[in-house]
């Protein structure tokens, strides 16, 4: 009986013909060394998960900024508008901004009278521009060229209106001509009433869109 009761408290190192190894302490330390190793790599890929998930996050804001670049391009077209709006037809323009043109100026007739010598002249102006005008005003100067001379003598100035309707508003279809007198004492020149001794030029001064 003790000899039973020994047997089987003795080992079975031999079982099914084959010998059974026990795992060494150094094999325990190196499985588990293992399974931690695997367990970090677990983390740095649920790390790197959430990473990319945050960078995904960040990008979305950008997103959201180009929604409020776009915004900006809304607030330029609303300034292209106010630019519009500063195209709108003004109460009047300079000389350099209607595109009036005077393309002659021509002499009709010398008088004297009274003390007084008027010449009177013809313009033919064109609208080059781009309104459409109701009043235009002009100033028109007169001058005596003494024979045998290129000297011109300033003797006079007038200004001069001319309004149009709304039917016949000065546009740009056809040169219009205007007529002018300008009168001034005799004692500023000595040049006699002729029309080939007298020259006048004009300018606009303004003009009042329609």
């Amino acid at each position: 009986m003790s000899s039973d009761r020994d047997g089987s408290n003795r080992p079975d190192t031999h079982r099914s013909g084959r010998p059974i190894r026990r795992a060494s302490r150094r094999g325990v330390i190196a499985l588990g060394a293992t399974g931690l190793l695997a367990g970090c790599l677990v983390t740095s890929e649920e790390e790197g998960s959430d990473t990319r998930q945050t960078d995904d996050g960040a990008s979305g804001d950008g997103s959201d900024g180009g929604g409020g670049g776009s915004s900006e391009d809304g607030g330029s077209e609303g300034d292209s508008g106010s630019d519009d709006a500063d195209e709108s037809t003004p109460d009047e323009v300079g000389p350099d901004g209607s595109g009036l043109v005077v393309t002659d100026a021509t002499v009709l007739r010398v008088n004297e009278g009274g003390g007084r010598t008027t010449v009177r002249a013809r313009l033919t102006v064109e609208n080059a521009g781009r309104f459409e005008y109701g009043v235009v005003e002009f100033r028109v100067d007169a001058y005596a060229t003494p024979a045998g001379t290129d000297e011109r003598e300033a003797v006079g100035f007038e200004y001069d209106t001319e309004r149009f309707t709304g039917d016949d508003r000065f546009d740009g279809s056809r040169p219009r001509r205007f007529t002018v007198e300008i009168t001034f004492p005799d004692d500023r020149t000595n040049v006699r009433p002729d029309p080939d001794r007298y020259a006048v030029d004009a300018a606009v001064r303004r003009a009042e869109p329609i």
